[in-house]
Formats: C-alpha cells, sequence, structure tokens
C-alpha cells in the first residue's frame, strides 16, 4: 500500500486562524489501483480521505486522517474514529505547538528554547513524563553542536517503546565514546545488537568494547571485553564487505592474540581499501607473530609507504611494548536506510525471554542455598544464553566464586554485574568485603560507600563499614 496526496494551506484571515486542507488516496501496488469500490454501472469509484480543520488542530487532523486510511483498508476496524484521534492527540497542545516551531526555525537559539519549552509543557501535563521527540529534536541540536554531553543527556531520555529508540541509544553511545565515558557509551549501545541487528550496531558495540578493553587493567575484565568484541564484529563482518568493520574485526582477533585468524582478515580489509597503511602494519605484525618472515617483510615496506612519519610512532611502541595503543577504532554513522531491515523482538518473544530467564535464577538461587555451586553454575550460564545483560546473573556468579575462594573471577563477576546495574547495592559490599580481604582500604572504602549512597539503611554495609574501620582503614 502506498498513500499519496496534497494539502494545501489557507492563510489567515482576519480574527479566522490559518486553516489545512488534506487529500490522500491509497494506492493498491499489486492491483496497480487505487482503493475503491465497484458501482452500479460497473466502473471503478476510488476513495479519497478528505479532512480540513484549523492549523493549530494539527493533531486531531492526523487522526481524522489515520481513521480515513485505516477504515478504507478494513472496513471492519475494531477501533472507532474517537479513538484513533485520542491517540493521535496525546501531546499536549502548547508542548506540540513549541516542538512543531521548534523544529522548523532555522533560529538556533531560539530552536533550543521552543524545544526546552517544549519539554517543560508535556513534562508538567503529563505527570513528569518525557516529550520523547522533542527530547530527540534536542539531542540532534546538540550534536549538530558537538555539544557530546548535551547531546548525549537528551538522547538517553528516550525508552524502548518510542519510536527513535533505536537511533537514539545509537547516537547517544557515540557522543559517550566522544567523551571518552566508555561504560555508559557501552550499556546504550549493547543492547541495541539484539533489539537492532544492524552492521553498523554491530561494529560500533564493538568497537567500542575493543576500545574499553584495550584501557581495561584488569585482566579477567579485559578478557570478557575482548571476547565481547570479537564476538559482535565478527557477526558485522558475516553481513558486510565494509572496510571499517573488517578493520575492527581484524583488529579485535590481533589483540585477542589470535594472530592466526588477524591474518586472513587484513588481506580482506586491504582489497577494500589498498592503501590503508596502518592494515598494512597491522598485518606484517600478524605475520610476525605466524612466523612468516618473508610475507611481514613485504607489508612492512608497505605500510612505511603509506603511513609516512606515522610510522616511526608506531613501530616505537610495539618494539617497546608490543603495544598498539595508537591504533584508532572507528566507528559508523547512523544509517536510516539500514532500519528498514530491523526487525525489532515482538513483546511475547520479549515476556517468554524475561519469564525463562526468571525460572532459571529462582532455580540458580535455590541450587546456590542449598551449595549447589556447580549446579548453580550451569543455569546461571543458561540463564546469560537467554539474556545476557543480566546483573543478577553476574552477582550470583559473583557471589558462588567468593564462595570457592576465586577472587579474581568474583571480582570479574561483580564488576559485570555492576556494570549491566550501578544500583546492586549486594555487589558493591561483596567487592568491599573482598578488598578489605586484601587490604586495599581505599577500594573496600570506595564500595562501602557506594552501597550506602544506595541504601544507607543496609545492614551488612554498615557492618562492612565497622570492619573497615576495625582494620585501620580510613
Amino acid at each position: 500500500l502506498v498513500v499519496v496526496g496534497k494539502y494545501n494551506i489557507i492563510p489567515p484571515q482576519g480574527e479566522t486562524p490559518a486553516a489545512l486542507q488534506v487529500e490522500a488516496k491509497i494506492v493498491r501496488v499489486n492491483e496497480g489501483r487505487i482503493t475503491g469500490r465497484v458501482m452500479p454501472d460497473g466502473h471503478w469509484a476510488y476513495n479519497i480521505s478528505d479532512v480540513g480543520g484549523a492549523l493549530t488542530q494539527l493533531q486531531n487532523l492526523h487522526g481524522r486522517l489515520a481513521y480515513q486510511l485505516l477504515y478504507q483498508r478494513d472496513n471492519a476496524l475494531p477501533y472507532s474514529q474517537s479513538q484513533i484521534i485520542q491517540q493521535a492527540t496525546k501531546v499536549p497542545q502548547a508542548a506540540f505547538e513549541s516542538y512543531i516551531k521548534g523544529i522548523q526555525t532555522k533560529d538556533k537559539d531560539k530552536r533550543e528554547k521552543l524545544l526546552k519549552n517544549a519539554l517543560a509543557a508535556y513534562e508538567k501535563e503529563k505527570a513528569g513524563e518525557v516529550y520523547p521527540q522533542a527530547a530527540f529534536a534536542l539531542g540532534e541540536y546538540y550534536l549538530s553542536q558537538s555539544d557530546w554531553k548535551n547531546a548525549a543527556e537528551y538522547y538517553s531520555k528516550l525508552n524502548r517503546d518510542d519510536a527513535q529508540y533505536i537511533e537514539a541509544s545509537f547516537k547517544a553511545a557515540t557522543c559517550y565514546w566522544q567523551l571518552n565515558d566508555l561504560a555508559h557509551a557501552l550499556a546504550a549501545i549493547v543492547p541495541l545488537t539484539v533489539d537492532s541487528p544492524l552492521t553498523s550496531v554491530y561494529n560500533n558495540a564493538g568497537a567500542i568494547s575493543l576500545q574499553a578493553a584495550r584501557d581495561e587493567k584488569d585482566a579477567a575484565v579485559r578478557q570478557q571485553l575482548l571476547e565481547q568484541a570479537v564476538k559482535l564484529l565478527k557477526r558485522g563482518a558475516d553481513y558486510s564487505t565494509d572496510a571499517t568493520v573488517r578493520f575492527n574485526y581484524a583488529y579485535a582477533l590481533f589483540l585477542a592474540g589470535q594472530f592466526a585468524e588477524a591474518a586472513k582478515q587484513w588481506p580482506q580489509v586491504l582489497a577494500e581499501s589498498s592503501g590503508d597503511g596502518r592494515a598494512y602494519f597491522l598485518y606484517a605484525k600478524s605475520l610476525e607473530q605466524t612466523q612468516q618472515p618473508e610475507k611481514a617483510a613485504a607489508n612492512d615496506d608497505q605500510a612505511k609507504r603509506y603511513m609516512g612519519g606515522e610510522y616511526a610512532r608506531w613501530q616505537q611502541e610495539w618494539t617497546q611494548s608490543h603495544t598498539t595503543s595508537t591504533v584508532p577504532v572507528i566507528l559508523q554513522a547512523y544509517n536510516r536506510d539500514q532500519v528498514l531491515q530491523v526487525r525489532i523482538r515482538d513483546s511475547a518473544a520479549a515476556e517468554r525471554s524475561d519469564t525463562e530467564t526468571q525460572d532459571l535464577l529462582v532455580k540458580a538461587r535455590e541450587l546456590y542455598k542449598e551449595g549447589l555451586d556447580d549446579e548453580a553454575l550451569s543455569e546461571l550460564r543458561r540463564s546469560l544464553t537467554v539474556e545476557p545483560m543480566n546483573a543478577e546473573a553476574y552477582l550470583l556468579i559473583g557471589l558462588i566464586q567468593q564462595r570457592q575462594a576465586n577472587q579474581d573471577q568474583a571480582i570479574s563477576a561483580l564488576k559485570t554485574a555492576l556494570f549491566w546495574n550501578s544500583k546492586l547495592a549486594a555487589a558493591h559490599i561483596m567487592l568491599g568485603r573482598i578488598f578489605l580481604q586484601r587490604k586495599d582500604c581505599q577500594q573496600a572504602l570506595a564500595y562501602s560507600s557506594r552501597a550506602l549512597d544506595i541504601d544507607g539503611n543496609n545492614p551488612e554495609a554498615l557492618a562492612l563499614q565497622r570492619s573497615i574501620a576495625t582494620e585501620g582503614c580510613r
């Protein structure tokens, strides 16, 4: 089905406000004709939707037009016109008017002010709710000013049910990345790999994971981030020949120490971007690590040729410490065309997933209480295959690892739990206890303080602070 039509704006006359007149028809593409009906004389009479009214009632006009078009498609439409209009006019008039003026004005200062007025009016009328279109428009405004902090703040106001949520979360992650706030960047982009399987989503989630791994000091967390980067970038590379995705994937394999597999990827990068000196450099190092000196030398020569003075800096770092901190990870821009291919999980599937996760967690908690750690871990790993971002599952894994005296694994799991839910007081408390055992007073105090910030009357957090004082930590 295709909707076609036209509209006219009638200028205001005296005290009569400006008006809008709209005419629309539906084309049934497979039939090659406009929707309609056969008349008694045998000719085809097509349907025309015709609505009009004051421009200040634009939302009402939207609703009336929507109802007419939907009714044309289905005469047994189970919704009344008043129901459709009610849905179309849910934005308070003052908020809607400020929003429309805000997105149309070319004056940047006025745009910012009008959009904020729209947010405020909506919040006042809707008991504190966020006007998603206005918040998104403000995110776009601040992004155009390279104001990453404010852009991220407004993009992050959108909820999963909002129409522009995917694009907002994608762009919020990019803004957080610009601010080097990688934890928030990952929290914004990684969930989209489930909801929105776009190549650019896989690429950016993997690239940010890669940068976070490179910056991470904790070996266990670093390994976890690297594995996540490789997994996500492989998905992107499986569906795209884009040199950016392939470069990030090859570099993730390289950092993960999978040099032989990385060496297979670099020629594909170079096939798309033959003058990429960085790819030649990393290809040469991959070949060196897999004992292929002649091919390594040939590609190293190409790296020198294309990198110029940059080569010396990269080579010096590699020679001194076998690190590659100057290699840039590459993010992609949001591509609206790709969104046509997105299949958002339906709510029933999401409910089934949530139910399955909860059932597995209940079973794991029972096994944990009974001291059956291995069986509990098995259930928890199953739950993470269903919901890989479940903080409670990581919390339980951390508690089990601590009980088994595997402190490094416990710390890694508990930090992952806090990555997905920073308000888990139990995870802060357990980390505080572990660091107290390690005589790391600074860390112990930090985690106990965060636990009390979350729940000031938590008896376990209070007991931890008393223990810290007893141990002489200040």
